[in-house]
């Protein structure tokens, strides 16, 4: 869900305060029922490639406070060529586990909404997808923003994971020369209560930075992307941030609000081991003192700093937070190269 139609779309110029170097989420973790056939269908339909496979250290286990230790199985992929937007899919074994998101209406509230990709061609994929039984909350739409003519779909499928894929028609996409079936995951969204309280959050406490800012909807009825009612698309406003520790949109974080329209609220589900789009994961440099920075700031670490072994990038410091809405976000600094 990475942009919305028709609505003017601000850039803010913001600044970070911290000097930590932060930068874009470098992967995203599902929570998987069935590893083989979440792994089959992302090597298969999105092209993506496996380069780690195996089973987490126990610590891992440890650090999300899990009993007795469960066995978990992980895959990493990667769009060929790219260092960052991975998917790492992860099984629990023998514990007890729900959708973070059952119901997943584009209006319910809590945890990660879901992520974004890009591709060459979005009927086909569509189409795809539907045959390994996913469903969207519209069929592709192709619209226009000041510049940009792009189509846009919401898929939802296994394990209530939802992926909003979006192809771009004008002006030229820069900035994914490995693109073949999908891009690499660039974009993450969550749908907020009150975005002021996120954006303070992020902003103000995280130390992130406005790349796009939007307070308006389409002001058009019809058929939409977000699976409204065709006749209260252009009533229900809608505001928008998207955030990035550097400013960009290669790990961003898109938060939205709908205003006049309620659901669901799944913050208390989104926390391992429930099932769906678990966790974003950001690479940081002096993560020790940027902690400290945050907690000087009234950020509460859901998981304070620990040393743990994330394969296969070795041992690493790591501290989780969640947002006002529930979504779990981990920081970590690579202590030692792993394998």
């Amino acid at each position: 869900m990475k942009k919305l139609p028709l609505i003017l779309l601000i850039s803010i110029f913001s600044v970070s305060a911290f000097a930590q170097d932060v930068n874009g989420f470098r992967e995203v973790v599902f929570s998987v029922h069935d590893l083989e056939r979440s792994e089959k269908f992302y090597k298969e339909v999105a092209g993506w490639e496996v380069f780690h496979r195996g089973v987490a250290n126990i610590g891992q286990a440890k650090f999300w406070s899990l009993k007795n230790n469960p066995r978990i199985e992980e895959v990493l992929l990667r769009n060929k060529g790219k260092n960052e937007g991975y998917l790492r899919l992860i099984k629990f074994h023998k514990v007890e586990q729900r959708q973070i998101r059952s119901s997943g209406r584009t209006w319910d509230t809590g945890g990660i909404f879901n992520v974004n990709t890009r591709v060459k061609d979005i009927k086909e994929k569509f189409r795809l997808m539907q045959n390994w039984g996913w469903n969207a909350y519209s069929d592709p739409i192709k619209f226009k923003f000041g510049r940009f003519e792009v189509s846009e779909v919401l898929v939802k499928g296994h394990d209530g994971v939802i992926v909003a894929m979006i192809q771009r028609f004008a002006p030229p996409l820069e900035g994914y020369p490995n693109l073949r079936d999908w891009s690499h995951f660039f974009n993450s969204t969550q749908i907020v209560k009150d975005i002021d309280k996120s954006h303070d959050f992020y902003v103000k406490k995280l130390g992130f930075q406005v790349y796009i800012y939007s307070d308006g909807s389409t002001k058009k009825d019809g058929a939409n992307v977000l699976g409204m009612p065709h006749n209260l698309a252009g009533d229900i406003n809608r505001k928008v941030y998207i955030v990035h520790p550097k400013k960009n949109n290669f790990g961003s974080i898109e938060l939205l609000q709908f205003e006049g329209a309620t659901g669901e609220d799944f913050s208390e589900y989104a926390v391992p081991p429930n099932l769906g789009i678990l966790m974003l994961r950001f690479p940081v440099k002096g993560l020790e003192k940027y902690a400290q920075q945050i907690q000087a700031k009234g950020v509460k670490l859901e998981v304070p700093i620990k040393e743990i072994k994330i394969e296969p990038y070795g041992k690493a410091k790591v501290f989780a937070v969640r947002s006002p809405d529930g979504a779990w976000i981990e920081f970590f600094e690579e202590v030692e190269k792993g394998k």
